[in-house]
């Protein structure tokens, strides 16, 4: 028997609710990026999240070449330390246009794994004297063990990955994400999903109010 040990999106609010919010986003999107600020803005999460369980999938889109290294950063995070994802996620959406296709076009893997890193540590570390130490941990998890710089990270045995892997540590996840939205039909970012169907009225550019009308709807 083959299944997950770990689910690599960020869920928000009441876990054990009847009441589910999916929200199929990429951190390369800028769709994604403004539905995601919209609903994680905490005037609205704030009425909500005791309620209903909000949660982001990660789509990797092959047409932003960017895409896999930017959704691996939030898995790296999620392995170490789960309690800063809704920061990190919000600060890579933050940050996310310095990060979008014209602007890394010369950048190379390494290049941009470095990037990420630096980003990661500086969501996720109250103390910048941590910076350092978390940003090397990141990169254990991002550069494939064989590669220069590679150094496998112990707990990534938990996902199935080995040191003698060709990829990096973070590659089951990714699979197990890729797999999960394509079985879900998900193609365009960001798709909306409430207790299981599709909501095509729901637009990116949906404003704060209409996302209040749309969930105070479902209660």
């Amino acid at each position: 028997m083959s299944f997950p040990k770990a689910h690599p999106g960020l869920r928000i609010g009441q876990a054990g609710s009847e009441l589910l919010c999916e929200m199929f986003v990429d951190f390369a999107c800028p769709y994604s990026r403004k539905l995601f600020q919209t609903v994680t803005d905490k005037s609205l999460l704030s009425k909500y999240d005791d309620k209903i369980c909000f949660v982001f999938h990660n789509v990797i889109q092959p047409w932003h070449h960017q895409s896999l290294w930017m959704h691996e950063t939030s898995f790296a995070v999620k392995m170490m330390k789960p309690s800063a994802q809704l920061a990190f996620w919000e600060k890579l959406f933050e940050e996310a246009p310095n990060y979008y296709d014209s602007e890394v076009f010369t950048l190379s893997r390494p290049e941009f794994y470095d990037k990420m890193a630096v980003l990661a540590a500086d969501a996720c570390c109250d103390d910048a004297n941590d910076n350092d130490p978390f940003k090397k941990e990141v990169l254990q998890w991002l550069i494939p063990p064989k590669q220069p710089g590679g150094n496998f990270p112990e707990a990534a045995k938990a996902l199935g990955s080995s040191p003698d892997d060709a990829e990096n540590a973070l590659c089951p996840l990714t699979r197990q994400s890729i797999k999960f939205h394509r079985k879900r039909g998900v193609h365009v970012t960001p798709t909306v999903f409430f207790n299981g169907i599709e909501q095509g009225n729901i637009s990116s550019s949906w404003s704060a109010d209409q996302w209040k009308e749309f969930l105070d709807g479902t209660l």
